[in-house]
């Protein structure tokens, strides 16, 4: 059963929303990769040892600015991690395009895997020889962590807020369950009420994923959240904010765990 919705995003989700009200409070500082593409690395200022747990960040489709440099924040103090927030669609964002598909089909695996080489080499790099490495992606980035784990990249988990998991088939034409079912690490899942079924707590890609890696693994539902709260939702509606805290709260509980294991 594959999810071909005519969106990445489905009708009723979040649109763009710049909310840089709290730039002025960025922990992190920006680095540029062997190519060019910029990085925010949070924190900016480590205690100078390699960090031993690093998670990257692979955003939505629109942009790596407004909140999301400090939902990285949020990962990186409450994980101990050092967080590197990839700009995987180089400044490039859909809040201009005609719709979702054209602009999304612009970004197929083979246009971010030289950014997400040059990402695991940077981590090489800075991080410890033993460092252990987990991806947090937003909607789009969901996507994009999957394609990491299955073309075995060394991720340990992948966390995901408002997956976009099925562009897979409406993007590109596949089977979205394939997809999943290549994801070598355990994975969690944070589907909004207007997520597609297969997301959502009892849903076939929800199933698979829980017996793939049993006790790890997990959904969780906010059925009352539209797609994109996290990222881009306007923290003056009802409850956004909280649970935006919410699923920060239970991503890097989740990934402490995880980290653990």
């Amino acid at each position: 059963s594959d999810a071909n919705a005519g969106s990445c995003c489905p009708p009723g989700s979040w649109g763009d929303l710049q909310d840089s009200s709290d730039v002025a409070n960025q922990a992190g500082t920006a680095l540029a990769l062997h190519t060019g593409t910029s990085v925010y690395v949070t924190p900016a200022n480590p205690t100078g040892t390699p960090p031993s747990r690093v998670v990257v960040m692979a955003s939505d489709i629109f942009g790596v600015g407004g909140r999301r440099p400090r939902l990285a924040d949020y990962i990186a103090h409450a994980t101990q991690a050092q967080v590197l927030l990839v700009d995987f669609q180089r400044t490039q964002t859909a809040a201009s395009a005609k719709n979702d598909k054209e602009y999304i089909k612009q970004f197929p695996w083979t246009a971010i895997e030289e950014d997400v080489n040059a990402t695991f080499e940077h981590v090489k790099q800075v991080a410890a020889s033993d460092a252990k490495i987990a991806a947090v992606g937003l909607c789009w980035g969901v996507w994009a962590a999957a394609q990491m784990s299955a073309k075995g990249y060394p991720l340990i988990a992948i966390a995901g807020p408002h997956p976009s998991l099925h562009i897979e088939g409406f993007a590109f034409g596949r089977d979205t369950l394939d997809l999943v079912k290549a994801i070598k690490c355990p994975t969690l899942l944070l589907p909004a009420g207007n997520d597609p079924p297969e997301f959502q707590e009892d849903g076939e890609a929800s199933n698979y994923l829980r017996e793939a890696f049993p006790n790890k693994s997990k959904v969780v539902a906010f059925p009352q959240m539209k797609h994109g709260w996290t990222a881009r939702g306007d923290f003056a509606e009802p409850n956004v904010k909280e649970d935006t805290i919410k699923a920060l709260q239970i991503i890097t509980a989740w990934l402490n765990e995880r980290f653990e294991d």
